[in-house]
């Protein structure tokens, strides 16, 4: 009696919370159902769209400027791949990323355009669901996706200087529920990749052994900041979906063995650049004798932005886990419809979907409740 008492109290306990966060996928159809991208971010992110240019249509989902854009990458980016290779659908992208922005400039000083700025003056006057001059998209059929960090861990690990770390993430998690108030319930957001094995950090004379650890203790700091935000949201709201990429282990995998990934197998040279190639053509294929090797053969097009191999595997990898709904639960879980493996800032680990929990429980209940009977 008492494993069955035991029984009941787990189904009883466990469902209603597992059905919960089954619930937050309402205003996610799915990955082929998605129209439009709002993007946020930085160098990593930007393709140089002006909001006053052409805006992107089903012919030219990138509106402007032309094809791949003014990328950092010296051809496609991650938004190129994810926008025209990688999608599910047909998608128009707006993408207000600006290089060398960070998340609050009033934080972190910097000149350039920072997400509070991204979403103030250029997403909420133009594109918000009760100002839609430009563009005419619904919550469920629109993906936001925002990549940053970058810019901020580089202008802070030095100093040790990590506890503003936390403002900055309040101010993060303030703007995404300004994007929550317009409309926003489908949220994407990328992890601070590897850049302390960037030549930015590594080649820094005698120094470099130091610095890179400095970084790499402020990134993962920032990472986890990140993935807790990420969980505070899907708690508070259980309208949203959000999914979390983690870029810093992929970055990782790559340097360490290039051939981990398909897209990135060609790569010979992860750890230098040549600055022949960070003179910004726009053509991947570029090949300079001086180089020894075409640049996509590079991991590193200047010191610190990637070339477009990794970004390539980036597209990949976000389209597989939006395409399996492999969305943030408020637990740091993963609802995905297929077992998969969750990379999280700082650990990987295991999980059951949540769809097969409820069968799980009942087979564990039959279970206890055969025992007790015998």
């Amino acid at each position: 009696m008492f494993a069955l008492r035991t029984c009941l109290f787990i189904s009883l306990s466990i469902l209603p919370q597992i059905q919960a966060q089954d619930s937050q996928s309402a205003n996610w159809l799915g990955f082929d159902k998605i129209s439009n991208l709002f993007i946020f971010g930085d160098s990593y992110t930007a393709t140089g769209f002006n909001i006053n240019g052409t805006q992107p249509n089903t012919a030219n989902p990138l509106g402007n400027p032309a094809f791949p854009g003014l990328t950092f990458s010296n051809g496609r980016n991650w938004v190129d791949f994810l926008s025209l290779t990688y999608n599910a659908s047909v998608v128009s992208t707006y993408n207000f990323a600006f290089p060398g922005a960070v998340v609050d400039g009033s934080i972190t000083p910097n000149r350039f355009r920072p997400m509070k700025q991204q979403v103030h003056e250029f997403f909420l006057p133009n594109y918000a669901q009760n100002n839609t001059s430009k563009a005419t998209w619904k919550s469920d059929n629109t993906l936001f996706a925002s990549f940053f960090g970058i810019n901020d861990v580089t202008g802070t690990y030095q100093t040790g200087n990590s506890t503003i770390h936390s403002a900055i993430i309040a101010s993060y998690n303030s703007l995404v529920n300004e994007l929550y108030a317009a409309g926003a319930r489908n949220f994407l957001f990328l992890s601070v990749p590897a850049v302390h094995r960037s030549p930015l950090t590594m080649n820094q004379g005698s120094m470099s052994a130091q610095f890179v650890e400095m970084e790499r203790v402020a990134i993962a700091d920032f990472n986890m900041r990140i993935m807790n935000m990420v969980q505070r949201l899907v708690q508070q709201h259980t309208d949203v979906t959000a999914f979390f990429y983690d870029t810093f282990t992929l970055f990782n995998q790559v340097l360490d063995k290039p051939d981990v990934k398909p897209e990135t197998e060609g790569l010979k040279n992860t750890t230098g650049f040549c600055f022949s190639y960070s003179r910004r053509t726009y053509n991947e294929s570029t090949f300079n004798a001086t180089c020894q090797i075409p640049q996509n053969e590079y991991f590193w097009l200047d010191s610190l932005h990637p070339t477009p191999p990794i970004h390539d595997t980036m597209a990949a990898e976000i389209s597989v886990m939006l395409m399996n709904s492999e969305a943030v639960t408020g637990n740091g879980g993963n609802s995905s419809t297929n077992p998969t493996v969750f990379q999280g800032a700082s650990s990987r680990v295991m999980l059951l979907p949540m769809t097969n929990w409820k069968w799980a429980v009942v087979y564990l209940c039959v279970i206890r409740l055969g025992l007790a009977l015998i």
